[in-house]
């Protein structure tokens, strides 16, 4: 009696951590150990380890990634879209330059992802209501809440800024900008609910030695 008790008990705590680790049907939780480190609690789109993709730089958005050889999955597609980087200091080959083996991982519902996610989704309404918003600022704001590494605008270089960021030892960004995108993130990512339908980054696993590299899907 005591060994079919501890069997079905056995059997229900299963199903329950089964469930915990579930986000959508085509992604698994894994622990990216060093690959990723320290990106936390993401999830690895299946059919997604031999993505090849192609990077260019954007007006939009930072990049243009196109993804191909995608398996199908419910999470991700082939195609081009939306591209941002969470690390600022290392390379990366943006003029046509093509990675492949790429496994992608999911931030849906991942907490330490919210303030990015909900920025994601609120994007429209604050380039509505300030047209002067660029992918610059939003870059930036997306390397302060990422903070992996550390970066505080206030505290590096101009200089040490990618290229685009200025011009003749002038910002090509509004610092305004940056920290009123950071502020209403702060103000209203606590309140997010995140549900099918709303957006979130999925991220790509480039080579240790180049900048990890985000999409944006729904």
């Amino acid at each position: 009696m005591k060994n079919k008790l501890f069997y079905h008990f056995t059997l229900i705590l299963f199903v329950f951590l089964l469930a915990l680790v579930s986000c959508k049907n085509s992604s698994v939780e894994t622990d990216l150990g060093d690959s990723l480190s320290p990106v936390e609690e993401v999830y690895r789109v299946t059919g997604t380890d031999n993505t090849v993709i192609t990077v260019n730089k954007d007006h939009i958005a930072y990049f243009r990634l196109n993804f191909s050889e995608i398996q199908p999955n419910d999470v991700i597609e082939n195609g081009t879209s939306e591209g941002w980087c969470i690390d600022w200091q290392k390379p990366i080959n943006s003029n046509g330059g093509v990675y492949e083996n790429i496994q992608l991982y999911s931030t849906f519902n991942v907490k330490p992802w919210k303030p990015i996610n909900y920025l994601f989704n609120i994007l429209d309404e604050l380039k509505q209501s300030d047209p002067e918003i660029t992918n610059l600022e939003i870059q930036l704001a997306i390397w302060t809440m990422r903070g992996n590494p550390e970066f505080h605008l206030d505290a590096v270089a101009l200089a040490d800024l990618p290229s685009r960021m200025h011009n003749n030892g002038e910002p090509t960004f509004s610092r305004e900008k940056v920290d009123f995108i950071l502020e209403i993130v702060e103000s209203g990512y606590r309140d997010f609910d995140s549900s099918d339908g709303t957006r979130f980054a999925v991220i790509a696993e480039t080579p240790s030695d180049v900048q990890t590299v985000i999409t944006v899907v729904e």
